[in-house]
């Protein structure tokens, strides 16, 4: 039995949803998290793949934790790459300040590393705590934007789009991967079918609307609370920034708040044009293995098409 004060990490205990289910999440982020969120983050396989949860505890009871979730991803030469994501690392606020995210994150690597992946990664703010950490054990830095509604809307003068509900097929998936594969060549998530696709982007845990925009652009946004998340955008590089100030418009003609994910230097220039608000972050990626580190660092110098939906 470990003593009072005594740090243990487990790995996919059976008590896991108890110990440090929605409740548990809930008081490390200070924001409301419902079971069908938790199962979808944290309980829910990828393409056969089951997630792995991390849990640090003191005298039994959930300090710390993570959730490891498996995933794919495509470079621009066409290798696929199994990767980990590290999803929902928090620390009890009574916990914070004693090295318990370092020890979780080590955890994970050494959890990833045992799965077999080429890299694990983490979504970031650039003022993030577990950005600083993966940074310093040599993590390759993929630039990124959080963008949301900002103070003013977009210049009167810009392209307007119609905008129309559809119902998505699986040919949506197909042409956006043709996109990818076609010039200039784009690294990013790679799923092996249709239904890894739609588990991903139509499946979520809120509600979803699938969109038509303009005369070439497909859009899913899923609406979280006040916010609709533009999660998977395709189409026609030419209309896709009047596709995305469609979509934001959309949401503040229904009173709602808008946001994006995006590692596509136009969008966050073209965000900015449109008066929305722009937070800088990075797609962090960790090589596991000394032979995967030099291959994982070139990720960096790649261009990359990363969204919302993809991220988790």
């Amino acid at each position: 039995m470990p003593g009072a004060g005594e740090l243990s990490l487990l790995v996919n205990p059976e008590a896991a949803d108890a110990q440090a289910g929605p409740g548990f999440l809930t008081r490390c982020f200070a924001t409301r998290w419902t079971d069908v969120m938790y199962r979808w983050y944290l309980r829910r396989s990828f393409a056969g793949e089951a997630p792995d949860r991390l849990i640090l505890t003191e005298a039994g009871r959930a300090v710390a934790g993570c959730g490891l979730v498996y995933r794919l991803l495509r470079t621009p030469e066409g290798a696929v790459e199994p990767v980990s994501v590290v999803v929902a690392a928090c620390t009890l606020p009574s916990a914070r300040g004693r090295g318990c995210y370092a020890r979780v994150l080590q955890a994970a690597i050494d959890r990833s590393a045992r799965r077999g992946c080429t890299a694990l990664l983490g979504f970031v703010t650039a003022d993030n705590a577990t950005g600083r950490g993966l940074r310093r054990l040599g993590a390759a830095t993929i630039a990124s934007a959080y963008i949301a509604s900002g103070g003013r809307p977009g210049p009167a003068s810009a392209a307007r789009l119609r905008l129309e509900g559809a119902r998505a097929s699986d040919g949506w998936r197909a042409r956006a991967a043709a996109h990818l594969r076609s010039d200039p060549l784009q690294a990013g998530f790679h799923y092996p079918d249709a239904s890894a696709w739609r588990a991903q982007m139509l499946e979520r845990p809120h509600p979803v609307q699938s969109l038509r925009i303009g005369a070439t652009c497909r859009a899913i946004v899923e609406c979280v609370g006040d916010t609709d998340r533009l999660q998977w955008l395709d189409g026609d590089p030419r209309e896709r920034l009047a596709a995305i100030r469609a979509v934001a418009a959309h949401a503040r003609r229904r009173g709602r708040r808008f946001f994006m994910y995006s590692t596509r230097p136009g969008d966050v220039a073209g965000a900015r044009s449109l008066g929305l608000a722009v937070r800088p972050g990075y797609m962090m990626a960790l090589a596991l293995r000394t032979c995967d580190v030099p291959r994982v660092q070139a990720w960096a110098t790649m261009s990359w098409h990363v969204q919302s939906g993809d991220r988790m």
